[in-house]
């Protein structure tokens, strides 16, 4: 019984490679010619260039807006104010515009307060250069420095003698 078992088990193993080696196999690349290829990335390294020499020029008008957004920026008063302005940073962060997200990562830098620090984080993943180094300058005023925890008198367990 266990000979016929074993004789099965092959005869279905060899006709399932049987079926699997009569269809031919994918061809990844369909011709060697890689002249298209090669156009395509010489046209995305021109777009680059193009952007790179931009940010170059650019960058001394972002830093001067920067300091413009320093001076008009007003910190909020109140709850619903920093309520606000977390939300309207948010919403400026899932925009699909550079400049915008740029824009929230200064004025969220300029703010300076704690929390901000998420959407400093998420600056720091972003696609922009310009925007991950905004957010780098932003958070470095953050780093190093601990919060210092509210004390809390508390009772001491009742174990403990007192020297009073």
């Amino acid at each position: 019984m266990t000979q016929l078992l074993a004789g099965g088990a092959a005869l279905v193993l060899m006709a399932v490679l049987w079926g699997l080696g009569r269809r031919p196999g994918k061809v990844l690349l369909r011709s060697t010619d890689a002249a298209s290829v090669a156009a395509i990335n010489r046209a995305q390294l021109g777009v680059v260039e193009t952007v790179l020499i931009q940010e170059n020029d650019a960058s001394p008008v972002e830093s001067a807006s920067a300091e413009v957004a320093a001076d008009q920026f007003r910190p909020p008063s109140g709850v619903s104010e920093r309520i606000a302005l977390e939300r309207h940073l948010r919403q400026a962060m899932e925009q699909g515009d550079p400049l915008l997200r740029l824009d929230a990562i200064v004025e969220a830098g300029v703010w300076g307060h704690r929390n901000a620090l998420p959407l400093l984080r998420r600056g720091l993943r972003d696609a922009d250069s310009r925007v991950v180094e905004a957010a780098a300058a932003a958070i470095a005023r953050h780093r190093g420095a601990m919060r210092v925890p509210a004390v809390q008198v508390a009772r001491p367990p009742r174990n403990v003698a007192r020297m009073r």
